[in-house]
């Protein structure tokens, strides 16, 4: 390693040509013996003009297959930074909560955590029946819109996956919302619903592991009863 380190500091890169790489492999026959990890980046062919040796093809195969799981590993880093990122979104926004004295705390950070951070444009908080005085983006208008989407949960509170524009319009503004997470709150899910929705069609699915989104579910179900009862002065 280090005679070849020193020729390379011998021969500056923009001084080094095909007949100084041909003289340096002539006095150093069993470099690519020494040094087989080069044998995958060359393309060597058969002696014989038009064929491909036994060599090449497996040198090809090899190469192919170091490319794909380079492309493998590189998907799975970026999935590991993506999950790390949306795990301390969550962490952060569970202290948050825990902090805040009004409502109007709790859904300013709800916001922040899912627009900001996470990057889910759409965020919606509906309640069923509230204590206090709500405005109307807060609320059902009526029983039925509560109805048609209680139709999204059969098994579990939550649901992840795609709706009806019609469903939409109950829920967000922007219609272009092409898949969503719908979590029911309290402890017998009768407070009301989160929503959140997504721009990107596959990026909430019903296989999808759901233990954050259940966390919050829990957190939210304890925190908005309670501070519902303040604003409402009891």
């Amino acid at each position: 390693m280090n005679e070849q380190k020193s020729t390379a500091a011998a021969f500056p890169e923009e001084t080094i040509d095909a007949s100084l790489v041909v003289e340096y492999l002539e006095q150093h026959p069993h470099f690519l013996e020494e040094h087989p990890e080069l044998l995958s980046q060359l393309n060597l062919r058969h002696q014989q003009a038009g064929s491909v040796s036994l060599v090449e093809r497996q040198q090809r195969i090899l190469r192919e297959q170091i490319n794909a799981l380079q492309e493998e590993i590189t998907a799975l880093m970026a999935n590991a930074r993506r999950n790390e990122m949306i795990f301390k979104g969550y962490s952060a926004l569970y202290v948050e909560l825990l902090n805040c004295e009004t409502l109007e705390e709790a859904l300013a950070s709800l916001k922040k955590t899912f627009q900001e951070q996470l990057a889910l444009p759409e965020l919606s908080l509906k309640f069923f029946d509230s204590p206090v005085d709500l405005p109307e983006q807060y609320t059902f208008a009526a029983d039925t819109h509560r109805k048609l989407l209680s139709k999204r949960f059969v098994d579990q509170p939550i649901y992840l996956g795609r709706l009806t524009q019609e469903e939409q319009r109950l829920l967000f503004r922007d219609e272009e919302v092409e898949s969503v997470a719908l979590v029911l709150l309290g402890q017998n899910q009768e407070l009301g619903m989160l929503a959140f929705g997504s721009k990107d069609p596959a990026h909430f699915e019903p296989a999808m592991d759901y233990l954050l989104i259940t966390q919050l579910q829990a957190l939210l179900s304890v925190i908005l009863p309670r501070l519902m009862r303040q604003e409402a002065g009891v």
